[in-house]
């Protein structure tokens, strides 16, 4: 179907090529990121026809009756000019970002607004199907499914319809990294472990992190750089 035949929803709703969803271990859910929504309200709607903003005094942190990391929780409101209607249309919806280890109120605020406008954003077509749970985590074979429909569109388009690398390739990947970590500690995974003990209090959380950090591309030194400037970002607000 060319874009001309398709309705303003299906465009919005098209399917992502498939690198672009991901999978969020903590949170168990697969997701795709701010940008790739950006990138697609501004090729459908055009750039200045959409607008979004936090609204700051709605924002609130709910700590966890688990004991686990708080998270903080922001109304977005989220608003589109209907060219038929020739009007702006708006919607309210609620983001969350849970306060992670090493992640300051700040940074979980900005994450929170994001969810937000994708959550409204959804309500328009983009990317309502992972709101629908149709996009889904397979566990045993380490990789996203999408629904079976979408393959034909990829095709079309002249995309991959599945990850390029192996699940097999993935495991051993994580595998590797995982045995590295426990079995032989490098002198900048010491420094990154002294830094999240005092950022976090307990090396709750290290190993995951360190995993998924180092399958994502991000070098040892790079981690150790983004832990320390939290860590001083800590020591200057504790002295203020």
């Amino acid at each position: 179907m060319t874009n001309e035949a398709m309705s303003l929803y299906e465009r919005l709703n098209a399917p992502f090529p498939y690198s672009a969803y991901q999978y969020d271990s903590f949170g168990d859910r697969c997701y795709i990121s701010g940008q790739s929504v950006t990138e697609r309200l501004n090729k459908v709607l055009g750039v200045g026809f959409w607008k979004y903003q936090g609204l700051y005094e709605t924002e609130k942190i709910v700590q966890d009756p688990n004991g686990k990391n708080p998270r903080v929780k922001i109304y977005v409101e989220f608003s589109f000019f209907n060219p038929d209607l020739k009007e702006w249309v708006t919607f309210i919806d609620v983001g969350s970002e849970q306060v992670k280890s090493g992640m300051n109120e700040g940074d979980a605020t900005k994450s929170a607004i994001t969810d937000g406008m994708k959550k409204c954003a959804s309500r328009i077509g983009v990317a309502s199907d992972l709101y629908k749970g149709l996009i889904t985590w397979d566990k045993q074979k380490q990789a996203i499914v999408v629904p079976e429909h979408y393959h034909a569109y990829y095709q079309e388009q002249g995309w991959e319809s599945k990850a390029p690398h192996s699940s097999h390739t993935r495991n051993s990947r994580k595998s590797e990294l995982t045995e590295k970590l426990k079995n032989k500690a490098s002198a900048l995974q010491n420094q990154m472990k002294s830094a999240w003990q005092e950022l976090a209090g307990s090396l709750d959380g290290f190993d995951e992190w360190y995993t998924k950090k180092r399958m994502e591309g991000v070098t040892e030194q790079q981690l150790v750089n983004w832990l320390n400037k939290k860590v001083q970002e800590k020591r200057n607000a504790a002295s203020a």
